[in-house]
């Protein structure tokens, strides 16, 4: 197995870690930005092993298959842990602000919906189910220029809510942070939808 796969599996392999550090306190208030820091290493690591296999020939059909595998596995668990943080966030909200739930859900925590979760994984499964019916005829289907882009927009858009959420949950100043945070986050996601959507 060449080094590009290796990193492949590695980003895989990471992504237990970055969940046990997102909803775990093992390292106090740094637990969630320890997070932020795995999944921007996992990300990276997507990057990395492109370059390296196209800069020293080393593409492959395993890694064809594999990359865009493990970038949905990465992708997907960043987006369901995010829709299940969101949930906690809300009823924090609720009972911090004395808040019936549905008027907290106004707030910075609703940027992601269920729905849109729902997009992204349909769009990912579907994607992946043709992949897998290629293969059994022999045949490999690598990311095309659209999936790129579509799944670096994707890992900034997760990245911006994971930081987003660390700050919101520790730290000070959310009134401050709250308007520029909603239009990004907003901006984000329908472009992260549009390009999801049309990259399938």
């Amino acid at each position: 197995m060449n080094l590009p796969n290796k990193l492949t599996i590695l980003r895989t392999l990471m992504i237990p870690v970055f969940l046990f550090f997102l909803l775990t306190d093992c390292a106090g208030d740094y637990s969630k930005w320890i997070a932020v820091v795995v999944f921007i290493l996992a990300s990276l690591t997507d990057f990395l092993d492109g370059h390296i296999a196209r800069k020293y020939n080393l593409v492959t059909n395993l890694g064809k298959f594999l990359d865009p595998l493990a970038d949905k596995l990465l992708t997907c668990t960043g987006f369901i842990i995010l829709l299940q943080q969101n949930a906690i966030n809300q009823a924090t909200m609720a009972v911090a602000n004395a808040l019936p739930l549905p008027a907290a859900m106004k707030g910075t925590s609703s940027l992601l919906e269920w729905w849109m979760v729902i997009i992204i994984l349909a769009r990912e499964f579907m994607v992946t189910g043709i992949r897998l019916l290629a293969a059994g005829q022999g045949k490999v289907i690598a990311a095309n220029k659209f999936g790129k882009v579509k799944t670096t927009l994707q890992f900034i858009t997760i990245l911006f809510l994971l930081a987003g959420g660390a700050v919101t949950l520790n730290g000070d100043g959310v009134n401050e942070l709250q308007l520029w945070f909603v239009i990004v986050g907003k901006v984000l996601l329908v472009a992260t939808l549009a390009i999801t959507i049309f990259s399938g």
